[in-house]
Order: structure tokens, then C-alpha cells, then sequence
């Protein structure tokens, strides 16, 4: 006779466009971590790219909603990503109708930066639906003890589980440029232009060091929406830094890698970030960072000491941490002090067998009530 069945998940998210976020890295990293063992993992997406699409647009949802309501008569666990949106809504849904388990990782939606954008439709749909579909979840999963302690207010502690993101780091500092070759400190910004993420305060800050006779570039990896386009040019403009940054757009996971390789320092001043896998990468890459006390990475950057925390919002303080980062030897002992950290930290075994043991036991919970 053969071996228990695999148990199957399906994933559903808004988009599993790669410029979308966070959450398609978890996912690949999730991925990676259960290779090798009996689980079978599917993801079902709203739209095919992450763009903004008018709410009365309803053709995609619909066909979103009957695609996972058929794949879940094949399914042992549903796994949501985030809080709203349709994804959440729909496949909640379709997980009542069929009668599946589902858990939730919110990615920071309840996070109080993010619950300030269109907070009171938010606050809506919270009390209408967001509550109950909370509530009703078997497992909600988190990053870091801070958004840990965010969801606490609203569910039972019991059913909160922390998994750290895992990312594959090699077992040595990987080799970095030698830093007599550019003077000029190469200051590298990944993320989504949107005004959470703090790049035009990086911009002021960069303007001030420039202005205190610091020589440094910025390179910003990402977009978003065009209006944020127009306010980071404007600022780059009224700020005369425009030989000095480079706007790259979205980037592939290989020019990444090559720009973190070529990086002195990664700046992310973000108002909020459940984990930062910006930063994470950065730290696998043995580069020092500059993030900022809303970044869920910043009490393991605080204590591995291999990058510098600001307070959310402080042009001045993150001014002083760039210009403290003219020292080389400083960049290379914070480098691979952050290597060391990534080892310890960000382990893909440790996240697979903690989602395995999770969906092992939510879906045998769910076989003996049935």
C-alpha cells in the first residue's frame, strides 16, 4: 500500500503579479521550504496583474469564485492572503459553501498605517465581513511579534501562529565590491512608490547628506501608481538630486540580486512593513541597512547590530545614519553581521515544517468533525 496522501492547499491572493508585493516572495519561499514533502500546493488570482481594476468589474470575481469553489472539492486547506479585498472575500466564501478549512496571512493589512488608507471603507467591511472571516479562521499567520500583537486585539492569541519568511542564503558572505573601486556610497531603495514606504523622505535625507558633502546615488527598484511617479519626479526635481537617482521601475529577480551585490547600504524609511523582505534580502546579501522602527525586521537588526533604526518619518535622523555610513569598515563589519543574522533567521526548512505541521493539523481537525 502507498504512503499517506499529499495534503493539498490552494492559495488565493489579488494578483500573482511579482511587482505586487510581499506576499508572491512568501508564497515562493513557502514553496521552496515544502519541497520534498507531501503537500501539493495550487494558487488562484483575481487578476492576472497587479493594476488597479474598477469594483463594478465583475467578471473577473465571478470566474475567480467558480474556479476556487470547484478546486476545493479537491482541497484540504485554504490559504488567504490578506484581509480585503475580493480574493478574501470570495474565497472565504467558497470555503463555507464546500465546507473547508481556511487560514489567513495578512501581510500587515490591520497594520494601523495601512488601516489609514481608505479607513472608513475598511472600517466597513471589517465590521460587516473582515471580523467574522477573522474570526472563523483556524490559523492566522504572522511575521513578526509586532504584527503578532496588532491581530491580538481582535482574535484569540491562541490561534495567532509567527512563521518567519525563510529565503535560501548561501553559507559564506557572498564577495562584495571593494569600496576604494566608487567612492560614491551606492544607496539602493527596493519597494512599491506609494507614500507608506518613506522613498521621498530617503530623497530629502539624500538632498541633506549631498548638501553636508556626502557623494552618494540612489537607486529606487519598483512603481506604482502614476501619481506617486509624479510626486517622487517632482521631488527629485525641486530637490536637484537628479543626477544622482536612478527611477528602474519594476526589476527581475536576477537584476536584484546583481544591484544588491553592486549595493553599499539598502535604505527602506517605510512607515510600516509587517516583515520587509527588501530587507531580508539584503541582509542574505551581507549589505548593512537603514529601515525604520515600522519595519517588522528592526528588532533583529537592532540586535544583530548590522544596520542602523530610525524613528518613522525622521529626515533628520536618517540624514545622520547615511552619513555614518561614509566609513567602509563599518559597512563590511554591519555586512557580515547581517549575513550571520540571515543564516540564523530566515531558514526555509524551519518555515516548511512549521506551514506543514499547521496544514497537517487543521486538516485532520476538519476530517474528524466532518
Amino acid at each position: 500500500m502507498g504512503g499517506p496522501a499529499a495534503i493539498r492547499v490552494l492559495h488565493v491572493v489579488r494578483t500573482p503579479d511579482l511587482s505586487a508585493g510581499g506576499f508572491v516572495s512568501y508564497i515562493d519561499s513557502l514553496r521552496a521550504g515544502l519541497h520534498g514533502r507531501d503537500f501539493d500546493l495550487a494558487i488562484e488570482s483575481v487578476f492576472p496583474r497587479n493594476q488597479s481594476a474598477r469594483v463594478l468589474a465583475l467578471k473577473r470575481p465571478v470566474s475567480f469564485f467558480k474556479r476556487v469553489q470547484r478546486r476545493l472539492g479537491h482541497t484540504d486547506v485554504l490559504h488567504v492572503h490578506g484581509i480585503f479585498g475580493w480574493h478574501v472575500l470570495l474565497g472565504v466564501w467558497a470555503a463555507r459553501r464546500v465546507g473547508r478549512p481556511y487560514v489567513l496571512t495578512l501581510h500587515g493589512h490591520l497594520h494601523p498605517e495601512m488601516m489609514r488608507e481608505r479607513q472608513w471603507s475598511k472600517r466597513v467591511y471589517l465590521r460587516l465581513v473582515g471580523n467574522a472571516i477573522l474570526r472563523d479562521a483556524e490559523a492566522i499567520l504572522v511575521t513578526a511579534p509586532a504584527e503578532a500583537a496588532i491581530v491580538g486585539r481582535r482574535v484569540s492569541p491562541e490561534r495567532i501562529r509567527q512563521v518567519v519568511p525563510g529565503l535560501a542564503v548561501p553559507a559564506t558572505v557572498p564577495q562584495r565590491p571593494d569600496a576604494r573601486a566608487n567612492p560614491a556610497l551606492r544607496v539602493l531603495f527596493i519597494g512599491r512608490l506609494h507614500p507608506h514606504k518613506g522613498l521621498r523622505e530617503l530623497l530629502q535625507a539624500m538632498a541633506r547628506a549631498h548638501d553636508r558633502g556626502m557623494d552618494l546615488s540612489v537607486q529606487v527598484a519598483g512603481h506604482g501608481h502614476a501619481h506617486e511617479l509624479r510626486r517622487v519626479r517632482a521631488d527629485i526635481a525641486r530637490l536637484r538630486v537628479h543626477d544622482h537617482v536612478t527611477l528602474l521601475g519594476h526589476i527581475a529577480p536576477a537584476v536584484r540580486d546583481r544591484l544588491l551585490q553592486e549595493a553599499d547600504l539598502v535604505a527602506l524609511p517605510s512607515r510600516s512593513e509587517n516583515f520587509g523582505f527588501a530587507v531580508a534580502e539584503a541582509m542574505v546579501a551581507g549589505v548593512p541597512v537603514i529601515i525604520s522602527e515600522g519595519v517588522g525586521l528592526a528588532p533583529m537588526v537592532r540586535h544583530w547590530r548590522c544596520g542602523t533604526v530610525i524613528p518613522v518619518g525622521d529626515v533628520t535622523a536618517l540624514t545622520d545614519a547615511l552619513l555614518a555610513y561614509r566609513d567602509p569598515q563599518r559597512r563590511a563589519a554591519e555586512g557580515a553581521r547581517a549575513h550571520a543574522a540571515a543564516v540564523a533567521g530566515f531558514s526555509l526548512e524551519r518555515m516548511g515544517e512549521e506551514c506543514a505541521a499547521l496544514y497537517a493539523h487543521v486538516a485532520a481537525a476538519h476530517r474528524r468533525r466532518s
